[in-house]
């Protein structure tokens, strides 16, 4: 018999096989993916590409079009070519909604990427109701969605997980004792406000005395910021994004404080940097990070260089979450994943599993462990006048309870 014929049979009885298998399972498990299809897998990369965060988006785009393309140079996915739908998702909920329709109708068995909070929650009911698995590449504040819709994965730690490690690192790490934590006036500022609440909560629950939790008041900063620092804590949070945080930073620094300034990812960022040059004392500080630019493991190095090589910088943490949740999908669908049950055990097979920004273990339910790193504001050597992000140290989330220092 030719091993051709031989492997159309083959073929043939897979196809009857998983034919019989699907009846099995509940129609509304069973994916939109096709193993049997010899064209490519198309793959949803929903982002930004317009609007006030079109920058980060495109940065995402880089690192899933770098990812799609590390696939391609090999075997593609199971030896089928892996083809991306960028939708523009304009950073709005309808943007969402309309760009995941849209990716559904091009074809698109799965979506990937995904930068905010409002784009996730938004995309996460027609993700189960299209049987659509989508990986979270950057969104932090998705407990609920994940929870709650079997379909929504991913590759990123919550800001619960971030804020926990922040309390046990001032805590353990610093044997910090006082802090004072800052929060937004406006309500509708949900990560800002979850973070300081999260932090506070757990450095509590530390043992940790927090002197105050105070609202930044936009009218006079300074003022709110002041009435901290005269409290005497040993470190201060500012869980604000970029220009804010920046701000914040550099008004500590001219009131004397000399203590810890500290924050969460929202720090994780070129804006952020740009914004801080030029204050007179950096002091200690940290935050947390998704990803390490010192890191020393072989995947992230063949990441780096790799993408240096053919898009001629170094990536941050927007592109290398996207690469990472890209693969992390195409994981999901491999051993002929036909339904959300055989996805899932693949996507939880991911045990202690090195990506490009992070050692990875995915957790049941949809909830993950991962690499959370610390790194610190720092000077480029050679030209001090410039600051960059420098790694501390990387800690993986549970083993938490492993962190406490003893006297």
């Amino acid at each position: 018999m030719s091993i051709f014929v031989g492997y159309g049979i083959r073929r043939l009885l897979a196809g009857v096989f998983l034919l019989l298998l699907c009846g099995c399972v509940p129609a509304e498990l069973v994916l939109r993916y096709d193993p049997e299809s010899t064209g490519p897998v198309r793959i949803g990369v929903l982002l930004p590409l317009s609007g006030p965060d079109a920058e980060r988006g495109r940065m995402m785009l880089n690192g899933a079009r770098y990812a799609a393309d590390d696939l391609n140079s090999h075997r593609g996915h199971f030896g089928r070519q892996v083809d991306l739908v960028v939708l523009d998702t304009r950073g709005t909920a309808a943007g969402a909604e309309q760009a995941f329709r849209a990716a559904v109708a091009s074809g698109a068995v799965g979506v990937a990427g995904v930068y905010s909070t409002v784009e996730a929650r938004a995309m996460a009911p027609l993700a189960k109701t299209f049987r659509i698995p989508m990986v979270i590449g950057m969104a932090t504040g998705n407990d609920d969605v994940i929870g709650l819709n079997p379909f929504v994965y991913r590759v990123v730690f919550t800001d619960k997980q971030q804020s926990e490690m922040i309390a046990a690192y001032l805590k353990y790490y610093r044997r910090t004792n006082r802090i004072g934590v800052m929060i937004s006036s406006d309500p509708s500022d949900i990560y800002v406000r979850n973070v300081a609440r999260d932090v506070t909560q757990k450095f509590r629950e530390l043992g940790g005395e927090v002197v105050a939790v105070n609202k930044l008041d936009p009218k006079d900063p300074g003022a709110s910021l002041k009435s901290v620092v005269l409290l005497l804590p040993e470190a201060i949070l500012l869980p604000f994004e970029g220009k804010l945080a920046a701000s914040c930073y550099k008004k500590l620094r001219e009131l004397g404080f000399e203590g810890i300034i500290c924050g969460p990812d929202s720090w994780d960022d070129t804006l952020f940097f740009q914004a801080l040059s030029g204050v007179k004392f950096i002091g200690n500080s940290f935050y947390t990070a998704f990803y390490s630019g010192e890191a020393r493991h072989a995947e992230f190095r063949a990441f780096r260089d790799g993408f240096r090589k053919r898009r001629y910088y170094y990536p941050e943490s927007y592109e290398i979450q996207a690469y990472d949740s890209v693969k992390a999908l195409l994981i999901g669908f491999g051993n002929n994943a036909t339904d959300l049950r055989k996805f899932d055990k693949n996507f939880c097979g991911i045990r202690k599993q090195a990506g490009a920004a992070a050692i990875y273990t995915m957790l049941p339910k949809n909830q993950i462990d991962r690499t959370i790193y610390i790194n610190r504001v720092g000077n480029l050597p050679g030209s001090p006048a410039k600051l960059i992000p420098r790694t501390i140290t990387g800690l993986q989330y549970s083993r938490l309870k492993d962190y406490q220092v003893e006297d």
